[in-house]
């Protein structure tokens, strides 16, 4: 299949032409479908890329081959920022790898769940340990589910309910978060857009730090899918598969109480200190290094000066900072904590980003081919006669969701689709270099970005979903099956309620809030009582 969609490349170089132009989209079609019918988001992205570079030069593959590694990814890779992207997302594995194996982490999460065993309270208890582990999806995912599991066993609560949970608050949380593995990844493909989409110089009013803040209100997505969360928790109430295991859960023997032993303090401080290093030091050394010191302080300002700001060197720096204050600490005060040194486990965090970094590499690579083949002005010229711009948002958020529920990979998608919807949303909306950026535009960014964790939530080939069912000991499909209902309702408001009335113009101040009192009416008089007494 693979090399059926290569081969078919060479069919455009023979065509007439006239009748070549919409060659330049056929490197992004090749990534789409193979990443749907394979699975394989690497192969998918370079293969994708080859096709594109093969393009560029006429069919000749030998050249073509050479082309995509000398023009397309080794001066790619020496752009300051995406160098700065990957090394800070490295770091952050490593990073994030030492809470986890040196236990303070385990060590918060017991401090929060505290000994009771009221269903209500364990699962307040999960969903506020997933928003303190904010900083990666995956690690979320592995160390809540395992943490919590005895805790909701006690408290009554089914495996698959505490896998939603997980789920739920894992990369919709991570994902937005303003300090996460995540926030490099999506700056860079804010920055790769533009690029796309002929902005040579990036200025204030496309920072992309400053873009990722502004795009905070339009991820509708995972603002619906944590309020529904919630609502579950504190109102008692189900619905679908998931009101049957929790009936179940409830009227089968209680288990045994297990042995939790509280949180030992010092071990909590050695995780607590280096997190607060970090989040300090990035929104400090933003502040510091955009000339906050400077100016008057006003909320707008601070926006401002931080995108004024040196983000990628901050991150950098801000994480190296707090990555070795946890290595000392965890070397004299913790040294029995880990069978390996910290260095160790340190760099073993690191090589497990290996892998999603690979993605990132494609992504660029991919983009850049299709930002020398002209795909992103053709599509526009394409579109721009038929298209309304205030409906971008809407159709993105479907797209992204569809490719990440079929591919399961939140990243591949946002990779695949930020380089081409910023650039047909800035030309669809008219902007130039100056001007401050439409609504549209803004929705937009959102929209690649909770539409591509909205389908990667859903999808049962997505790593989150697999690792929060296996660390939440619960079946995948029974986890997959109890979840799907909230997703889409979640998702389905986003779409409806979300984008739609917001590419028109309408506030997001007025929509968000409409959807969560939805949110809490849905709950509320569609679900049912798990228990009369509850």
């Amino acid at each position: 299949m693979t090399w059926g969609a290569f081969l078919l490349t060479f069919l455009w170089v023979f065509l007439p032409e006239d009748i070549q132009g919409p060659s330049v989209v056929w490197p992004s079609l090749v990534a789409v479908f193979l990443a749907f019918a394979t699975r394989d988001i690497y192969v998918s992205l370079f293969t994708a890329a080859f096709a594109g570079s093969i393009l560029l030069n006429d069919g000749n593959v030998f050249k073509g081959f050479i082309d995509l590694f000398a023009t397309h990814l080794v001066p790619v890779l020496s752009d300051p920022w995406k160098v700065s992207v990957i090394l800070f997302s490295f770091m952050m594995g490593g990073f994030v790898e030492l809470l986890n194996r040196n236990g303070s982490m385990l060590s918060l999460a017991r401090y929060f769940l505290g000994q009771g065993n009221s269903r209500r309270r364990a699962g307040l208890g999960v969903f506020g340990m997933g928003w303190l582990v904010f900083f990666d999806g995956l690690a979320n995912c592995m160390l809540v589910g395992k943490t919590m599991r005895a805790v909701t066993d006690r408290a009554g609560i089914s495996r698959e309910k505490l896998a939603f949970v997980v789920d739920s608050t894992s990369s919709p949380i991570a994902s937005f978060a303003l300090v996460s593995t995540w926030i490099a990844t999506e700056m860079g493909l804010i920055l790769a857009g533009f690029q796309n989409a002929g902005v040579a110089n990036v200025g204030p009013e496309i920072s992309p730090f400053k873009l990722l803040i502004e795009s905070l209100p339009f991820r509708f997505y995972n603002y619906f899918c944590l309020a529904i969360v919630f609502l579950t928790i504190w109102l008692g109430r189900e619905y679908g598969p998931m009101l049957q295991f929790e009936r179940q859960k409830r009227s089968s023997r209680p288990l045994p109480r297990p042995d939790v032993t509280g949180p030992d303090v010092k071990v909590m401080l050695v995780g607590l200190l280096p997190l607060l290093t970090l989040i300090l030091g990035v929104f400090g050394g933003l502040y510091i290094e955009g000339g906050g010191l400077e100016e008057p302080w006003s909320l707008e300002g601070t926006i401002q000066v931080f995108g004024q700001a040196r983000a990628d060197i901050v991150f950098i720096c801000a994480t190296a900072f707090a990555s070795i204050i946890s290595l000392i600490l965890t070397c004299f005060f913790l040294p029995e904590s880990t069978k390996e040194s910290p260095i160790q486990i340190y760099f073993e965090g690191m090589r497990h980003m290996f892998m999603p970094m690979m993605i990132l590499v494609f992504a660029f690579m991919l983009s850049h081919v299709i930002q020398d083949l002209g795909t992103a002005n053709w599509l526009v010229g394409f579109l721009g006669p038929w298209l309304p711009a205030a409906l971008l948002p809407f159709l993105v958020f479907l797209l992204a969701a569809f490719m990440s529920f079929s591919t399961g990979t939140s990243w591949g998608t946002m990779g695949m689709l930020m380089p081409l919807a910023i650039p047909v949303a800035v030309s669809l909306t008219g902007w130039e270099q100056g001007e401050s950026l439409s609504v549209v535009v803004i929705a937009t960014i959102g929209s690649v970005l909770a539409g591509s964790v909205f389908g990667d939530h859903c999808s049962p080939i997505s790593d989150t979903t697999i690792v929060s069912a296996f660390s939440s000991g619960c079946d995948p499909m029974n986890h997959v099956r109890s979840q799907m209902p909230y997703a889409l309702f979640a998702g389905g408001l986003a779409a409806v309620l979300g984008y739609l009335p917001a590419g028109f113009g309408v506030p997001v101040w007025f929509l968000l809030p409409m959807g969560l009192i939805i949110c809490w009416i849905w709950i509320r008089f569609k679900g049912s009582l798990v228990t009369r007494n509850d």
